[in-house]
């Protein structure tokens, strides 16, 4: 760094460095001035020179061959103190001594010269590799403008970047960089005007002859002095462009050292903008897909949610018309025990028709993540025997429930948790044999507590195990089930998660299928006094 900051600053005061470094050579030469000869004095001071080109550059170098021509004259040529010299010889020397040294500080100087073009390349392709693997791994504007614009700090060390976003209707919002509002700029405006009008960059580059353009060679940049004559600026505008057009400006403030940019380091400037103007593209496609993709997902939810409703409505419908207008027909005289048997049917019906509403419902909410449970601690047995209350007494006569004592408290919302053991109960006992148990069970473990529900049905195939959970998916033994709507273990896993918890399946011996559900650990906690009623 210490380093860095010395050849700065010679570069900019080549006229102070170099005679202070060949002043202070003279002075450590001087105590042995008697013990060489003045050719030796001379190739010291080329040892000098040689040092001044490569640490500061041609110019500086120059300086340093003239004053060390000077310094061995007065110095170390007789007579001594003079400019005046006594050999004839010793003029030849001299006029060898000062070519020798400019061409030394010549050569040197470019070798540095290339040295650091070589340095630079190498730092701005870098800066073009890393922009590319980050701006791959982004996917927000806001992300790729902060990646972007700090790249660039990172290099070029400008004063400030701002990145202005364009629409198609011509106006612009900042992206990405501070405005101070007591550094007002009142030329910034009419410069990024003229930017997005010409999709034209604006800079006035320090134009090397071995890095800038050709002459008549058209850059696609206007000079500051283009616009205002008599304004001199070392910042830049740069058109964020892509193949639909422009999709924002880039301003880069000048650098802090006040240093001009290159031609070759606006043209790397330019790329990064258009390496920016391609990711804004797509990502504006990638969402333009996103949201075909959510229509059309969107399109068929509704296709499945109205097919689904006309079937699960309209059936119990059509029977309970079709009941009821039997009842009522006049020519048909009813006993009260067939009356009976059909009001029966009419129940299941209204049942049946409310099962299927409260589904849609739910489903409803679960699209609209309107779920909010109302948490409290409860007891799992508590929780069960409500779901157990609410079932058709055959099917509560099936369920065999197996919860061991001393269970700990749960903390959820007792509401959606009974709803979720009743679609996977009324699941696990619509598709086990008639006169076959369905077992509930509990049990604490080091993750929080597990509830299994089991059941001896046909189980469910390896290819379906994670399909199951999907809206309106009917497996292969979805015919033992004819009025099933498909909602009911999506609901159950909706409500699972919202409290934080989880669902898995798992076969279940000699035949049918486990769905074990976990509560993790935050959500259980044992039973306590306070507890007690």
């Amino acid at each position: 760094m210490f380093f860095t900051s010395v050849r700065h600053w010679a570069e900019n005061h080549p006229f102070i460095f170099a005679p202070g470094i060949v002043g202070a050579a003279t002075l450590l030469f001087l105590p042995g001035r008697e013990l060489l000869g003045k050719g030796h004095w001379a190739l010291l001071y080329l040892l000098v020179i040689s040092v001044v080109a490569s640490v500061a550059g041609s110019r500086p170098s120059f300086a340093a061959a003239l004053s060390a021509f000077l310094a061995w004259d007065v110095f170390f040529l007789p007579p001594y103190n003079t400019f005046r010299v006594d050999d004839p010889k010793d003029w030849i020397s001299l006029g060898v001594f000062l070519v020798v040294g400019l061409l030394i500080g010549l050569t040197s100087g470019r070798l540095r010269e290339r040295e650091a073009l070589a340095v630079a390349q190498e730092r701005e392709m870098a800066l073009l590799n890393r922009l590319t693997g980050r701006l791959l791994a982004l996917q927000k504007p806001l992300d790729m403008a902060e990646a972007l614009c700090n790249e660039i700090e990172a290099v070029f060390s400008p004063r400030f970047i701002r990145f202005h976003l364009a629409d198609k209707g011509g106006s612009r919002s900042l992206l990405f960089g501070l405005k101070n509002d007591l550094d007002i700029d009142p030329l910034e405006e009419d410069f990024l005007r003229e930017t997005a009008e010409r999709s034209a960059g604006i800079a006035s580059p320090v134009i090397a002859p071995s890095r800038g353009p050709t002459p008549g060679e058209e850059t696609g940049f206007l000079p500051h002095t283009a616009l205002f004559p008599s304004v001199s600026r070392n910042d830049v505008f740069l058109p964020v462009l892509s193949s639909s057009g422009l999709e924002g400006i880039l301003h880069i403030g000048e650098r802090r050292s006040k240093k001009g940019y290159s031609w070759n380091e606006i043209q790397l400037l330019s790329a990064a903008a258009h390496m920016a103007g391609t990711f804004l593209e797509r990502n504006r496609l990638d969402e333009s897909a996103r949201r075909a993709e959510t229509l059309m997902e969107g399109d068929k939810l509704k296709s499945a949610i109205f097919s689904s409703v006309s079937h699960e409505l309209k059936t119990p419908l059509s029977s309970l018309t079709a009941t009821i207008s039997d009842i009522l027909e006049g020519d048909r005289t009813w006993n009260s025990g067939h009356v009976k048997k059909e009001l029966g049917s009419v129940k299941k019906d209204l049942d049946r028709l409310s099962h299927s509403i409260g589904s849609l419902l739910d489903l409803s909410r679960l699209a609209a993540e309107a779920w909010k449970p109302d948490l409290q601690w409860v007891e799992p047995g508590e929780v069960l025997g409500w779901v157990l209350f609410r079932l058709e007494r055959h099917a509560r006569e099936r369920v065999k429930a197996e919860l061991p004592e001393n269970l700990p408290l749960i903390l959820v919302d007792f509401q959606q948790w009974g709803r979720l053991l009743m679609h996977i109960l009324e699941n696990a006992l619509s598709y086990s044999p008639p006169d076959s148990p369905v077992t509930v069970g509990a049990e604490r473990t080091a993750s929080g507590l597990d509830i299994r529900i089991g059941d001896n049905g046909p189980g469910i195939p390896d290819g379906e195990k994670r399909m199951i959970f999907t809206k309106f998916f009917r497996g292969i033994h979805s015919g033992l089930l004819p009025g099933g709507t498909g909602l009911g273990l999506p609901i159950a896993l909706e409500i699972a998660r919202v409290h934080e918890g989880t669902i898995r399946v798992e076969d279940n011996a000699p035949s049918g299928t486990v769905f074990i559900i976990s509560l993790p650990a935050g959500h259980v906690r044992e039973e306590t006094e306070a507890d007690l009623p």
